[in-house]
């Protein structure tokens, strides 16, 4: 079946409070159709660490967990010593993965896959029995797969201990230790295992020479989506292949960007955001769509601007009990009954939607 081409949607009530998007976190999450899945981060490296320091502390268990008294000899497993479950998944991992270990993605895929399963079950020697069963399912890829399973062991450690560190001064200095790091313990095979990471750090890079020039928005625009080309092949510009909602967002998140949208009169900044919308492939149906939810936005920013001034004169003016009905008064004035109940949970709660500059293009 065709993939339907994404496009915007009338937001419900629940989905009109502003959010405040950091600059570029967004693009970490817009190409995952693109490239391979980053095999791990830094988040990941920290909870395989404490896997590894609980996986320690674990009492031995009965029936699933042998006891260390009579733990089986290792160096002789074997795979008629195995149950009938750890026998079936050393043959679902030779399906998956057998045709993949010359790529040393999928050797950590496969590593990790079985490193899963024994952790749970041996908490005190997974990684003996990892090692073996790693050699009774994979005999002839098995110095490769040792060889990567140290590596990530190590480098693990090393990002579980780098997150309490104060060496580097800044995020890009400890970037390049880790990738350093990484060259280190993998050789050239690090820049695939984590190619999708690379190819993010490439737009990133793009996005911030962008966000610190003076170029006019349309250039901005062209440099941008002439970037994912570069990085991700004319697919980043095919609405039925990519994501350019989020596409959209990585540019349209930068704050010279949004000064520029907030300057220009409302025709111009239509036309730039036409722009930028039919450079990531988007149709004239959809561009027309968009420009209605745009409309829609901006009326919802201006009540809210309003809102918030008439607020804060209340704020002035009264207190206590009397302050806030008369807030809610002018809430349900502004918003009618629904969506006032909606902003007065927010703000009990300590939010306040209103209160952010509007990012045009996006809330």
């Amino acid at each position: 079946m065709k993939k339907q081409q994404i496009t915007p949607k009338k937001s419900d009530k629940n989905s009109q409070s502003f959010r405040k998007i950091a600059m570029f976190s967004s693009v970490g999450l817009i190409f995952a159709s693109l490239g391979l899945l980053i095999w791990v981060d830094s988040n990941n490296s920290e909870n395989f660490a404490k896997s590894m320091q609980q996986s320690d502390k674990s009492t031995q268990q009965t029936n699933n967990y042998a006891p260390v008294s009579a733990q089986v000899t290792l160096a002789n497993l074997s795979m008629d010593s195995l149950n009938a479950e750890e026998k079936q998944l050393g043959t679902n991992l030779q399906k998956r993965y057998g045709s993949k270990l010359n790529h040393p993605y999928w050797r950590l895929q496969t590593i990790e896959s079985l490193k899963r399963y024994l952790m749970e079950k041996y908490p005190n020697d997974w990684m003996a029995r990892l090692k073996a069963m790693l050699k009774i399912f994979f005999p002839a890829e098995y110095d490769k797969l040792l060889a990567s399973l140290d590596a990530m062991e190590i480098y693990n450690d090393w990002m579980a201990q780098l997150k309490y560190s104060t060496t580097f001064s800044s995020k890009e200095e400890k970037l390049r230790a880790i990738w350093d790091k990484r060259i280190q313990l993998f050789g050239e095979d690090a820049k695939i295992i984590w190619q999708a990471q690379l190819k993010q750090e490439k737009v990133d890079a793009t996005l911030q020479q962008l966000d610190k020039s003076n170029l006019p928005l349309n250039t901005k625009v062209d440099r941008y989506v002439q970037t994912l080309v570069d990085v991700y092949g004319k697919e980043a510009v095919d609405p039925e292949k990519s994501h350019p909602v989020q596409q959209m967002e990585g540019l349209l998140t930068l704050s010279s960007v949004q000064d520029e949208l907030h300057s220009l009169a409302p025709e111009q900044r239509k036309q730039e955001l036409h722009h930028l919308r039919k450079a990531m492939g988007l149709d004239d149906a959809a561009i027309k769509r968009w420009d209605e939810l745009d409309a829609e936005r901006a009326q919802r920013a201006e009540a809210g601007a309003s809102y918030m001034q008439e607020r804060a004169a209340l704020v002035k003016q009264y207190e206590g009990e009397t302050l806030k009905v008369h807030i809610q008064a002018l809430q349900l004035r502004k918003f009618g009954a629904e969506e006032a109940q909606y902003i007065r949970n927010e703000e009990e709660g300590g939010f306040y939607r209103f209160q952010e500059r509007q990012q045009i293009g996006i809330n």
